[in-house]
């Protein structure tokens, strides 16, 4: 694997909270900015994935959403009666 030099520029506040938490986690700032970054675009590509299987999979005309409307609105009544 080959590494990148890079320079970033935050928060003081935020770069006090990085070295404590680095501190903490036995790890350099490069490895925990590295991690971080690293878990954000995996949450990004999940997220991509489940937006595009709800647009493939999910109500996409006007009368199943308000099919789905009108059932969530019955099941509201239902489950307010016990």
């Amino acid at each position: 694997m080959s590494y990148m030099k890079t320079a970033i520029s935050i928060d003081e506040d935020l770069y006090r909270k990085a070295e404590k938490l680095s501190t903490k986690l036995n790890l350099s700032r490069s490895q925990l900015f590295a991690q971080a970054l690293e878990y954000l675009l995996e949450k990004s590509e999940t997220l991509e994935i489940i937006q595009k299987l709800n647009e493939a999979y999910g109500p996409n005309d006007m009368e199943t959403k308000q099919t789905l409307k009108a059932a969530k609105k019955k099941m509201k009544a239902v489950v307010g009666k016990w």
